[in-house]
C-alpha cells in the first residue's frame, strides 16, 4: 500500500496503514534515499541533510537546568532482545553517531532489552529510556527539552496531550521516548492500531538521536517538531502527509535554535505546484508549507497560534473512525466560516501574501516575533522567484504550468517613463473544471498588497506602479469543491498576453 492520494485511495484508511505510518523529523533527521519504509511512512529521507528546521526562532529561551529529581530505573526488558548489557559491555563515550549498537529495524517498544536504561519526568508522564549508563546525561537533556515542549504545546497552547498506551509499550501507559544513538534519524509512529480516544485518537511513541546530525544545537527544535506529532497521533493518525509536516515545522520556530531558510526556499521555488501537493518526501516542500500556517495565522487569525491546534480538533474523524473525514480542507472550511471565506479563498489570497515574504517584506504581512534573531520568512532566499518581461506586444507562456492550487508570477516591467499601464488577456484551453484568478502585486493605494484583475470581458488595464513594474499572480482553482484526494500532478497551461 502506497500514501497515493489518487481517487483509488479516496479517504478510506485501511487495515495496516495507520501501523504503518511514521512521522519523521526528516527536515532535520534524515539521509537523502528517498523510498518509503515502510509503506505509508512519513520517513523523510533527504541526504546532504546538515541542515535545520524551517523558520526557527527562539520565543522563550532556555529550557532550564536539568531537574536533579528526575528518577532513573533499570528496565525490566520484558519481552526485549537482547537483554541488559552488563556494564562492561557498554559502548564507549566516544561512540560516533554511525556506530549504532542497536540494529536498524529494531522495534522499540517490541525490544525494550536494548534499552535497559529510563528516566522519568518528574513534571509530565512520559519516560526516556536510554541504552547505556554514559548515555545519562544526554537522558536527563532530552527530558529536560521534552518537558518544555510539553509545557508549551500542552501546558500554553492546548495541544491534545499525548493519550495513555496502557502499557502497550514500556513499563505502563506514559508516553515512550526512546535514545537510539547512531540511528541518525527520529520517528514518531503508533503504538498499535487500537483507538483510544473516542474520536480515534492513537497513542504514540517516539526515539531519537541526539547525538546525530539534528541533534546538539538543534536539538530543541526536533524534540519539540516530533512531541508535534504525537499530539497529531491523539487527534487524527489519517490525514494528508503535508498537514503533519507543515504542522510541526511551524512549531519549531517557536523553540532555540539556528535558523536555515533551506525549507522555504524549497517550497517558494515550488509554487506551481499544487499547495497540498505530497511528494512523498522528495524535496523539503511539505516542512517549507510552514509558510502557509504563518500566513492563515496573521492573515486570518490576528496572530493567534490557537488557530493551529483548532484546527488539528477540527480533522478528528467522525463519526466514521476508519474515513479521514473531516479532512484537512474540510477543517479550513469550517476554520474560515466564520469569516466567510473557504479554503480556496484562502488558496488566493495566500499565493498573493507569499510574494511578500523575504527580500519583498514589506512589514506589512508575515508577523515578526518579539524576540531579536533571524527569522527565514524574512530571509533572501525565501524571496519568491519571478520570471519577468520587457513591456511590448506579446504572448508569454508560462512554464512550468501550474498544478491545481498552483501558480505562477510574473513581472513586467515598462520601458520608459510614459508608459502607465498595459492591456493583460490571457490564452488558454478551455476547462470545465478550473478557472483563473489573476492578481497584480504590489498595491497601488495606500493600505492594498495588491488587487484582483477583473477578466471577465477578456482584457484588461493592469496599471504600472511607480517604480515602473506590475508582477502578475495567476493561480488555478477548481470550480466547484476541493477534494485534495482528487488532487492530481495535472498541469494547466496558461498564456499571457501583454501590449501598451
Amino acid at each position: 500500500m502506497t500514501n497515493d492520494e489518487s481517487v483509488s485511495t479516496r479517504r478510506t484508511a485501511r487495515t495496516g496503514i495507520a501501523l504503518a505510518t511514521v512521522l519523521a523529523l526528516g527536515a532535520v533527521c534524515a539521509s537523502r534515499a528517498s523510498a518509503q519504509v515502510p509503506p505509508r511512512s512519513h520517513w523523510k529521507t533527504l541526504s546532504d541533510a546538515n541542515a535545520v528546521p524551517l523558520i526557527v526562532n527562539s520565543m522563550s529561551g532556555d529550557t532550564g537546568p536539568f531537574d536533579p529529581s528526575h528518577v532513573v530505573t533499570l528496565a525490566a526488558g520484558v519481552g526485549g532482545t537482547p537483554a541488559p548489557l552488563a556494564s562492561g559491555d557498554e559502548p564507549s563515550l566516544g561512540i560516533s553517531s554511525g556506530d549504532s549498537v542497536i540494529p536498524k529495524g529494531t522495534r522499540p517498544c517490541e525490544e525494550p532489552g536494548y534499552w535497559p536504561y529510563t528516566v522519568a519526568s518528574s513534571r509530565y508522564p512520559f519516560l526516556v529510556h536510554y541504552h547505556a549508563r554514559n548515555e545519562g546525561a544526554m537522558a536527563d537533556r532530552v527530558v529536560a527539552l521534552l518537558e518544555t515542549a510539553w509545557e508549551r504545546q500542552i501546558g500554553r497552547q492546548g495541544y491534545t496531550a499525548p493519550p495513555s498506551d496502557q502499557g502497550w509499550c514500556g513499563p505502563d501507559g506514559k508516553f515512550d521516548v526512546f535514545i537510539w544513538r547512531g540511528i541518525n534519524t527520529c520517528q514518531v509512529n503508533i503504538v498499535s492500531e487500537r483507538f483510544v480516544m473516542e474520536w480515534g485518537g492513537r497513542a504514540s511513541f517516539m526515539f531519537v538521536d541526539p547525538w546525530g546530525d539534528y541533534g546538539g544545537k538543534y536539538l530543541a527544535q526536533t524534540m519539540a517538531h516530533e512531541f508535534n506529532h504525537a499530539t497529531h497521533a491523539a487527534n487524527d493518525w489519517y490525514e494528508l502527509p503535508i498537514a503533519f509536516e507543515m504542522s510541526a515545522s511551524y512549531v519549531e520556530q517557536f523553540y532555540d535554535g539556528p535558523a536555515d531558510p533551506k525549507y522555504v526556499q524549497d517550497f517558494q521555488t515550488r509554487a506551481d505546484w499544487a499547495l497540498l501537493r505530497n511528494d512523498n518526501y522528495e524535496t523539503w516542500y511539505m516542512y517549507g508549507a510552514a509558510l502557509y500556517l504563518n500566513f492563515v495565522r496573521d492573515y486570518y487569525f490576528k496572530g493567534d497560534d490557537r488557530f493551529l491546534l483548532d484546527l488539528w480538533v477540527a480533522m478528528r474523524n467522525k463519526p466514521d473512525l476508519f474515513v479521514n473525514s473531516p479532512h484537512f480542507v474540510d477543517a479550513m472550511n469550517a476554520l474560515l466560516a466564520p469569516h466567510r471565506e473557504t479554503f480556496l479563498d484562502s488558496v488566493v489570497a495566500f499565493a498573493r501574501w507569499r510574494y511578500f515574504a523575504g527580500s519583498n517584506d514589506d512589514g506589512k504581512h508575515f508577523r515578526r516575533f518579539p524576540e531579536t534573531g533571524t527569522e527565514v520568512t524574512f530571509s533572501r532566499k525565501a524571496t519568491l522567484p519571478v520570471a519577468h518581461v520587457m513591456l511590448g506586444t506579446l504572448t508569454h507562456e508560462i512554464s512550468p504550468a501550474p498544478m491545481l492550487t498552483g501558480s505562477a508570477y510574473l513581472e513586467v516591467r515598462r520601458k520608459n517613463a510614459a508608459q502607465t499601464s498595459f492591456q493583460l488577456s490571457l490564452e488558454l484551453p478551455p476547462s470545465p473544471s478550473a478557472r483563473w484568478v489573476v492578481q497584480a502585486v504590489p498595491g497601488l493605494t495606500e493600505g492594498s498588497d495588491g488587487e484582483i484583475v477583473d477578466l471577465h470581458s477578456g482584457t484588461a488595464r493592469v496599471s504600472f506602479t511607480s517604480k515602473g513594474s506590475r508582477t502578475l499572480v495567476l493561480t488555478v482553482v477548481p470550480i466547484s469543491d476541493f477534494d485534495p484526494y482528487h488532487q492530481t500532478d495535472a498541469r494547466y497551461p496558461v498564456s499571457v498576453r501583454i501590449a501598451p
